[in-house]
């Protein structure tokens, strides 16, 4: 398999999607509040599978651009995305655990991108 070439623009787009698909993150959270088979509860879960067919084209379309292997481990990013929208719409805590936790996966992204981008 050839190796392609990692371009900033490409690697946005990659993000953009996982910040796309930890919305549904989101929209799952407000629709376990509602009450199950609720009108909420269904347009939410509706937006949630809608969230989710976005993702998955967008997906399709940016694999294109890099190796599987690559793409997949960049997912974790959505870890982030998650603790951020946390804090700001759920006000939830941040601990110190998941503080270093978090930090520990971007590392391991950054050196799995730098080393892709150095081959």
């Amino acid at each position: 398999m050839v190796k392609k070439k990692i371009k900033w623009r490409d690697m946005l787009m990659l993000q953009a999607v996982f910040l796309v698909y930890s919305v549904s993150s989101i929209v799952s959270k407000l629709a376990s509040a509602e009450e199950l088979f609720s009108i909420e509860f269904i347009l939410l879960y509706g937006l949630d599978v809608l969230v989710l067919g976005v993702y998955a084209l967008l997906w399709q379309q940016v694999i294109k651009k890099f190796e599987l292997s690559v793409a997949y481990a960049n997912k974790a990013v959505t870890l982030l995305w998650a603790l951020v929208w946390g804090i700001f719409l759920f006000h939830e805590k941040i601990t110190f655990w998941k503080g270093a936790g978090i930090l520990i996966v971007m590392a391991g992204i950054f050196i799995l991108n730098s080393q892709e981008e150095g081959e």
